[in-house]
C-alpha cells in the first residue's frame, strides 16, 4: 500500500513538471505562497479584534463585579455602570458593524460610526477612571491649601499696608510695598491659572469689568466700583496675566511650579480644559493621554472665580501703588480695602471648594469601610457558627478531626484579620476619627485572640462570647458607617452654610461618642460574663484563679485603660 502511495505522488509531480514545460499553469494546491491580504482586509481584521477584545472586557467587568459585590461595593456598582452604559450605547454591535462596513469599502459611513464609537468608549473610560480618585483627591486638597495658605499671607500683607497708609507712614516706602505685595498676588493668580486650566476669552474679559452691564465678574452688582474710566484702568498691565500670553522667561509659569502640557502655551484657551487636555507638572492631574474626568473639570470652573477675584485684588493693589506715589493717601486706602474685600472672597470661594473635595473624599471611604466591615462580618459569621458546631461534640468523643477543623477555623480567623489590618490602616490614614480607628483595633485584637484560641482548640464558651463581640462590632460600625454616608449625603445635598467646617471630620462627633459607648458596653458584659466562670461566683472579692481567666482580664484592663485615653483625646479636640 505505501508502494502505491509513493508511486502516485511520483505520478502527480511527474504531472506538474509536464505542465510547466508545457507553459501551463501549476494547479492551486502546488502554490507555495498564498496571496497577500489587501488594506481592506487587514483593517476588517483588525477591527474585528477590537470587536473580540471589548467581547471579552465585558465579561472580564461583569465577573469582577461579581467578585468585588461584598468586599469592594462601590467598585463592583461602577463595572455594573460602565457595562450598562456599553450595552445602552450598543458598543459591541457597532464595533461589529464597523467591521462588516470596511469589508464592503464603505468607507465614508465607517469614519463617521468610528467617532461615535470612539466618542462612547472615551465616556466609558472616563467612568472607570473615575475610581482611582483618592490620589487625585489628596493633590487637590493639599493644592487647594497651598492657595489657601499663600492667600493668608497676602491678606495679613495687605492689612498690614492699610493699616499704616491709614497711620501716615512714608508714602514711597508704602508704594514700593504695595508694588511688592501685588506682584506676590500676580504669582500666585498665574499659578492657580497653570494648575487649574485657563478659563474662556468671554470670561476673561468680563472679570475685568464692564460698567456698560453693571455686573461683576460673579454675576453680583458692582456697588463699590467708579462710575467711570474703570474700562481702561481695569485692562491689564505689563505685570497682568493676559489669556495665552506666556510670561518673560517664554513659558506660562517656571518649570519648578508646574508647566501647561504640550499645545497650550501661547494659545488661549476656549473653555474649561477638555477631555484629553491634560495638564502636567502637577500633582492629581491625569497623565498624558488620559481624558480628564468631569470631577476634574467641575473643580477646575470652580476655582475660576477664586482667579478671576485675586486678578481684580491684584489690579486694585496696582492702583494703590499709584496713588501712593502721587501721595493720595485716601484713594490708597480705599483701594487697598477692596483689594482686601477681593482677597477674603476668593479665600472664601477657595475654601468652598475644599470643603466640597473633603467631602467627596469621605463618601469614598465611608463606601471602602462599609464594604469591608460587611466582608469581615460574613467571613466571621461562618466561623462563630462552625465553633459552636465543633463545641457541640461532646468532649469524650473529640478526635483529632475535631483538632484539624479548629486549625482550619484558626486559619480563616487570620485572614479576617488581615481585612482588620487593612481598614485599620485606611482609618489611621484618614486621621479625624479616634473612637473608629481604637474600635476597630480592639476588635483586631479579638480576633487574634479567637485565631490563637482556635489553634488550641479552646472552642468554648470564652472563644464563642469573644466572637459575638466581634460580630456585634461589625454590626455596629456598618450602621455607624451608613448613618455617615446619610448624612454626609445630606450635606451634599444642602447649600453651602458660612459655619460649615471647610475640613469636616469622616464621622460627626455623635458617631464618635456612640462608638466609645459602645465599646465601654463590651467592656462591661464582657466582665460580666468572665464574672460567672470564676470558681466561687459568690466571691465579693471576684478573685480569678484559672490562668486563661486571669490573661483575659488583663486583656479587658488594659482596653479600659484605652477606652479612657480616647475619650480624653476627644473631649480635647485632637481629632479635629
Amino acid at each position: 500500500m505505501f508502494t502505491t502511495i509513493a508511486s502516485k505522488l511520483a505520478f502527480a509531480a511527474c504531472a506538474a513538471a509536464v505542465l510547466l514545460a508545457l507553459g501551463g499553469a501549476a494547479p492551486a494546491w502546488s502554490q507555495e505562497e498564498p496571496a497577500e491580504p489587501t488594506p481592506v482586509d487587514q483593517l476588517t481584521d483588525r477591527q474585528s479584534q477590537l470587536a473580540d477584545k471589548f467581547a471579552r472586557l465585558e465579561d472580564l467587568m461583569f465577573k469582577r463585579a461579581e467578585l468585588e459585590r461584598t468586599s469592594q461595593p462601590r467598585r463592583a456598582e461602577l463595572l455594573r455602570k460602565a457595562i450598562e452604559i456599553g450595552n445602552e450605547k450598543h458598543i459591541r454591535l457597532q464595533l461589529e458593524t464597523l467591521a462588516t462596513l470596511l469589508s464592503q469599502e464603505k468607507f465614508a459611513r465607517a469614519i463617521e460610526n468610528q467617532q461615535v464609537v470612539a466618542d462612547d468608549l472615551n465616556e466609558l473610560l472616563e467612568l472607570l477612571l473615575s475610581e482611582n480618585s483618592a490620589d487625585r483627591l489628596k493633590s487637590e486638597q493639599a493644592r487647594i491649601r497651598g492657595y489657601i495658605k499663600e492667600l493668608d499671607r497676602i491678606i495679613r500683607h495687605q492689612r498690614s499696608l492699610q493699616s499704616r497708609t491709614e497711620g501716615g507712614s512714608d508714602t514711597d516706602r508704602l508704594a514700593k510695598e504695595q508694588g511688592q505685595v501685588a506682584d506676590k498676588t500676580d504669582q500666585l493668580g498665574r499659578q492657580i491659572e497653570r494648575n487649574e486650566g485657563n478659563p474662556n476669552d468671554q470670561g476673561s474679559q468680563e472679570s475685568r469689568g464692564n460698567p456698560s452691564d453693571g455686573q461683576s465678574k460673579n454675576g453680583e452688582p458692582k456697588e463699590d466700583e467708579p462710575e467711570d474710566g474703570e474700562q481702561k484702568d481695569g485692562e491689564p498691565k505689563d505685570s497682568d496675566p493676559k489669556d495665552g500670553e506666556p510670561s518673560p522667561d517664554g513659558q506660562q509659569g517656571s518649570p519648578s511650579e508646574g508647566q501647561p502640557s504640550e499645545g497650550q502655551e501661547g494659545q488661549p484657551s476656549e473653555g474649561p480644559p477638555q477631555q484629553g487636555q491634560p495638564q502636567q507638572g502637577q500633582p492629581g492631574q491625569p497623565s498624558q493621554g488620559q481624558p480628564q474626568s468631569g470631577q476634574d473639570q467641575q473643580q477646575q470652573q470652580d476655582a475660576m472665580p477664586a482667579r478671576q477675584r485675586i486678578e481684580e485684588a491684584q489690579r486694585r493693589m496696582q492702583e494703590a501703588q499709584d496713588k501712593l506715589e502721587e501721595a493720595q493717601r485716601e484713594g490708597a486706602v480705599e483701594e487697598q480695602e477692596k483689594a482686601r474685600e477681593e482677597l477674603e472672597k476668593a479665600k472664601a470661594e477657595l475654601e468652598e471648594i475644599l470643603r466640597q473635595l473633603r467631602e467627596e473624599e469621605i463618601e469614598r471611604v465611608l463606601a471602602m469601610l462599609e464594604g469591608r466591615f460587611r466582608l469581615m462580618l460574613e467571613l466571621q459569621l461562618e466561623v462563630y457558627e462552625a465553633t459552636k458546631r465543633l463545641d457541640k461534640i461532646p468532649a469524650d468523643r473529640r478526635t483529632r478531626e475535631v483538632d484539624i477543623q479548629a486549625g482550619r477555623l484558626s486559619f480563616d480567623q487570620r485572614k479576617i484579620v488581615v481585612e482588620a489590618d487593612k481598614a485599620l490602616v485606611l482609618l489611621r490614614e484618614e486621621g479625624s476619627s479616634v473612637a473608629f480607628p481604637e474600635v476597630v483595633d480592639q476588635m483586631r485584637e479579638d480576633m487574634q485572640q479567637v485565631a490563637e484560641r482556635l489553634a488550641q482548640t479552646k472552642i468554648g464558651v470564652v472563644t464563642q462570647g469573644i466572637e459575638e463581640d466581634i460580630i456585634q462590632t461589625l454590626e455596629e460600625l456598618i450602621e455607624a458607617l451608613q448613618q455617615a454616608q446619610q448624612d454626609a449625603e445630606q450635606r451634599r445635598q444642602q447649600p453651602s452654610q458660612p459655619s460649615q467646617p471647610q475640613d469636616p471630620a469622616l464621622v460627626d462627633q455623635i458617631a464618635e461618642l456612640k462608638m466609645i459607648k459602645a465599646m465601654q458596653l463590651r467592656v462591661n458584659q464582657r466582665t460580666d460574663r468572665y464574672s460567672k466562670l470564676l470558681e466561687d461566683v459568690d466571691d465579693p472579692a471576684g478573685q480569678a484563679t484559672d490562668a486563661d481567666l486571669i490573661d483575659s482580664l488583663r486583656r479587658l484592663g488594659e482596653r479600659e485603660a484605652r477606652i479612657h485615653a480616647i475619650t480624653r483625646e476627644n473631649v480635647l479636640g485632637r481629632n479635629r
